[in-house]
Parts: structure tokens; C-alpha cells; sequence
């Protein structure tokens, strides 16, 4: 299990800045941090790997990180393997066990639900459910129609409105991408808020909680 958890207060020197990254403009990314004060405590999921580049950009938010990297997990590769739902959900349990009465104020997926087949998605949200509440909200990536081929990319956060690209090291995961009726279905912890439709076909998501989901 591939877990760092890493505590930021705010107000910490950046670091120089990083060279030679591909970069990527996101329109939707800046609404993720409008209706947050500075001041106050975050606590975040990262799907990925603690790129130096999201360290830097959060220093300026006081802020817990969970970089969970679930890309690397045996999990991905094996998704085949597993018996049942039950047994699914317990295997995502296990990657996502956080201290007890966690919250998350943002979700960082990327395209990590594009890697998921049908149970997989339905045990992920279950997993992730007990840390939901109705202030979290998520940032990731969908495909528009089932022949876009995803790139093995690993993505980081060099400025609101910007994103780092780089190849991800690590084997890519067996895709199974998902329309948005589908993802909308599966995730029931999670209303789609804004989509947009980028060159390459994907698209660009927010998802914030849905109402039924108890306040924390």
C-alpha cells in the first residue's frame, strides 16, 4: 500500500519552480478552491503519487494530503481476480483506510475511474462513502465517446488554472472507460456538477456530493 499522508500549514517557501513539464490549461479546476477560505483546514484525497509540484501548490493552503497511489497498487492489475463486490469493496477499504471521522474537502481522481470496470466503480464509491460529506467536492476526467484512448499520463497541480502532465511510470492499468449516464449510475455518492469537452475527447469533470449524503 502506496500511502503519505502529508500535513501543510500554509505560508511554506516554495520551491523552485519545475522545468521541461508538459502543461495543461483546465478551466474547471479554479471553482474547486472559489467557495474555500485560506485560512481554513483542508483535508484532500490524491489519487496519485506526491508529485513536488502539488506539494508546492497546496503550501499556500493550510491542508492534510492523502496521496493514496492507487495507479501503482497490485489492485489495478488484478482487478480480474477479484471473486465478488463484497470482496472488491473490502480490497478498496483496505487502500482507502483513513483515521477515523475523515472528511475530504476535495478529491483529486484524474482519469483513475476510467481504470475501473463496473464493480470496481460501484466498490470505490462505497469505499470512499464513509468520508464524503456534503462540502466535498471532486475534480477527474471521463471520456467523451468509448473509442478515446487514454495515455498513460500522470497529472499534478502547478496553478489554478494549470496542470503538470508527465508519463506515468508505472504499467497502465486494462482501461475501462465509462459514459457519464454510466459514472453518474455507479457513483451514487456524487452528483455531476460541470463537464467540459476537451481536444483530445476527453472530458473535464466536477462532482460534488449529493444531497442525500449526511453532513461531517
Amino acid at each position: 500500500m502506496s500511502t503519505v499522508a502529508t500535513q501543510i500549514d500554509g505560508d511554506e517557501p516554495a520551491s523552485a519552480p519545475l522545468r521541461g513539464l508538459a502543461q495543461q490549461p483546465s478551466k474547471l479546476f479554479p471553482s474547486l478552491f472559489r467557495s474555500l477560505a485560506t485560512d481554513e483546514r483542508l483535508t484532500i484525497l490524491e489519487v496519485g503519487s506526491a508529485l513536488p509540484e502539488t506539494v508546492d501548490f497546496f503550501s499556500r493552503y493550510k491542508c492534510r494530503i492523502h496521496f493514496v497511489d492507487l495507479f501503482a497498487e497490485p489492485l489495478m492489475q488484478n482487478l480480474h481476480r477479484v471473486s465478488g463486490p463484497e470482496e472488491m469493496r473490502q480490497e478498496f477499504e483496505k487502500l482507502l483506510k483513513f483515521p477515523d471521522g475523515t472528511k475530504l474537502d476535495i478529491c483529486l481522481l484524474w482519469d483513475f475511474l476510467c481504470y475501473l470496470d463496473d464493480a470496481a466503480l460501484r466498490a470505490f464509491n462505497n469505499a470512499l462513502r464513509p468520508y464524503v460529506s456534503r462540502r466535498t467536492r471532486v475534480h477527474g476526467y471521463g471520456i467523451h465517446h468509448l473509442a478515446i484512448r487514454l495515455e498513460n499520463k500522470q497529472y499534478g497541480i502547478l496553478e489554478e488554472d494549470t496542470l503538470s502532465v508527465r508519463k506515468r511510470r508505472v504499467k497502465q492499468p486494462k482501461t475501462h472507460p465509462h459514459t457519464q449516464v454510466e459514472m453518474r449510475e455507479m457513483l451514487s455518492c456524487f452528483d455531476f456538477e460541470r463537464g467540459l469537452l476537451l481536444p483530445d475527447g476527453k472530458l473535464e469533470l466536477l462532482l460534488k456530493a449529493r444531497n442525500n449524503i449526511e453532513n461531517g
